[in-house]
């Protein structure tokens, strides 16, 4: 129930608890590693993303506080992100060896991955200051846990359903024209933008599971789906902007066109896959998402 509102509840607290549970759950799993560094980052990073989601549900009521906070995590996140993100571009590569069927361009591509995991391992190796990254990220979390001090939210019922329901909204109907606007442009900083949109919008549902279980398990669900094959498509896009940046780093430019031409094909994929996923997820108006939002959680905590 970490990561779940509390209908009835006193929102303020409910945040409080909330916020106070992932910065401590990044901590814990920073200083342990388990797994690994590179795994202890990934995971410390979702609490980061699930704190920055918390804070855009109830931005509105509190603007200056989830700004100056939001400012905090981005900051704390970018810090860890240089051996993660090499790894993502390796796992793309992963992905495209997998959907490659032609035997000349999976050779190319396996060719093309061990590079990328060449350069992952060198950044690994070359980021002698990862410990103190990590030891920085620990304290900044200690700092953000101290601030949650500071955080006052509407408690009375109405208000802070007001609060909930309102930032819910608000981002669905952001999430609704950010597909609206990649599917008419097909640029990645769009498609990017919905990847935002989806994945803050999954954090909502999950934050608010108590008003109606069943239904935010389901939106849960689908908004993750979407969210990975977004994200997915993301690390295709960084991709492209390393090929843009250090072409040597991936190869001749005969295997540089056999890979955009797989990236291009995975990419349109994604994309279809991505609409059939949200067709009904993203069919509501926001203002009907509001209203219903704000009556299921009226309901379940009893006003």
């Amino acid at each position: 129930m970490s990561y779940r509102i509390r209908p009835g509840k006193p929102l303020t607290r409910e945040a409080v608890r909330i916020a106070r549970a992932q910065y401590e759950k990044a901590i814990d799993i920073l200083y342990h590693e388990r797994g690994g560094r590179d795994e202890a980052v990934h995971d410390a990073r979702k609490c980061f993303k699930r704190l920055r989601g918390l804070l855009r549900l109830v931005r509105d009521a509190a603007p200056e506080f989830c700004a100056r906070e939001n400012a905090r995590i981005r900051d704390i996140a970018r810090t860890l992100s240089a051996v993660r993100d090499a790894t993502a571009l390796v796992e793309a590569l992963n992905r495209l060896v997998a959907d490659e069927t032609s035997e000349e361009v999976r050779t190319v591509l396996d060719a093309i991955r061990d590079r990328l995991a060449a350069r992952r391992d060198h950044i690994a190796t070359a980021e002698t200051d990862l410990s103190a990254s990590i030891l920085a990220a620990i304290s900044g979390c200690k700092q953000g846990i101290a601030a949650l001090d500071e955080l006052s939210l509407p408690d009375k019922p109405d208000k802070a359903v007001a609060v909930v329901a309102g930032g819910a909204a608000k981002n669905y109907a952001r999430a609704v024209r950010a597909l609206e606007t990649a599917r008419k442009t097909g640029e990645p900083a769009d498609w990017h933008d919905l990847r935002k949109r989806i994945k803050y919008h999954w954090m909502h549902v999950l934050l608010l599971r108590p008003v109606w279980p069943g239904e935010m398990a389901a939106r849960a669900e689908i908004a993750d789906r979407a969210g990975e094959a977004l994200g997915d498509d993301h690390d295709l896009a960084a991709l492209d902007a390393l090929i843009a940046a250090e072409p040597e780093t991936i190869g001749s430019p005969a295997e540089i066109a056999m890979l955009r031409v797989a990236m291009k094909a995975q990419s349109e994929r994604l994309h279809d896959e991505v609409g059939v996923i949200v067709k009904n997820l993203l069919r509501d108006d926001g203002d009907m998402v509001r209203s219903r939002i704000a009556a299921l959680y009226r309901e379940a905590a009893g006003i």
